[in-house]
């Protein structure tokens, strides 16, 4: 099955393929504003538990991307998104869009780098299409 296929037909639904801009980033991939966004793809399967996680008292402000080992880069393996809700985590709410996983890990590399742990703000936002997750990558420094 295509991630983001509704009818079950392989074909993707353009409403959850995610959005973001290369052109977002400067040339060492960092933001060029902070109000640079990115939306998580294939969160289709997941919206009851978006519903439940958009109504928790605890609503999650931070998402965790784990970033992928050299073997699943090579094979351009997805990379799953996560949500903190408090010291757990949340199971998988949607992907990084296809093309936009190096700003990301460029992101994780970063706040790695500076000793902070590998969060980034994000927010449950309700579409025409449903609820989704935006992650804010012009505030993750």
């Amino acid at each position: 099955m295509v991630m983001g296929d509704r009818s079950g037909s392989g074909i993707p639904d353009r409403h959850d393929a995610g959005a973001g801009s290369l052109a977002d980033y400067t040339y060492n991939l960092f933001p060029r504003f902070t109000n640079v966004t990115l939306r998580a793809a294939g969160s289709m399967p997941f919206q009851s538990e978006l519903a439940q996680l958009r109504e928790s008292p605890d609503s999650p402000t931070e998402a965790f991307v784990e970033r992928r080992p050299p073997a699943e880069d090579r094979i351009d393996a997805p990379m799953p998104v996560r949500l903190w809700m408090g010291p757990e985590l949340s199971g998988v709410i949607g992907f990084v869009p296809r093309g936009l996983e190096a700003p990301v890990d460029a992101c994780l590399g970063r706040l790695s780098d500076r000793g902070k742990a590998p969060r980034i703000p994000c927010a449950i936002i309700v579409t025409r299409h449903g609820l989704r997750v935006e992650l804010g990558m012009g505030q993750a420094y």
